[in-house]
């Protein structure tokens, strides 16, 4: 994704149509690339580090990003690609490959957290 943000942000700097138009189908086709990786990569992650006998509430915990995404994607993008141009692209490729980058840590810290043992608390009167 951050590659294609790149690619989108070189195809505004003025070469010409023709390289302007190979410049947006690659970034289209890097895109699509990205985005697959992504839906796989997200649907993987979200059944594996489900707890047993949680999966849909995790599931539906799961779900409400795509809807956040759509309700502050809007004005993220609207800011940065229309009133930033190539910058704009640049940066939110830096939030992509941001998020990329982190993805590695926080799955093998979710992993360990998901296969530690779990204590089991009792409750009730001592006697």
């Amino acid at each position: 994704m951050a590659a294609s943000c790149a690619v989108y942000a070189m195809s505004g700097a003025g070469s010409g149509v023709v390289v302007t138009v190979v410049l947006l189908v690659a970034g289209a086709l890097v895109q699509v690339f990205g985005e697959m990786l992504h839906g796989a990569g997200g649907w993987e992650l979200s059944f594996a580090l489900a707890p047993e006998g949680r999966h849909g509430q995790y599931q539906g915990f799961y779900g409400m990003a795509p809807q956040c995404a759509r309700m502050a994607g809007p004005l993220v993008l609207t800011t940065l690609l229309l009133g930033w141009g190539g910058p704009g692209w640049l940066l939110l490729g830096a939030a992509f490959l941001t998020a990329g980058a982190a993805m590695g840590p926080v799955t093998r810290y979710a992993e360990r957290a998901h296969a530690a043992p779990r204590v089991a608390v009792r409750t009730g009167t001592c006697g």
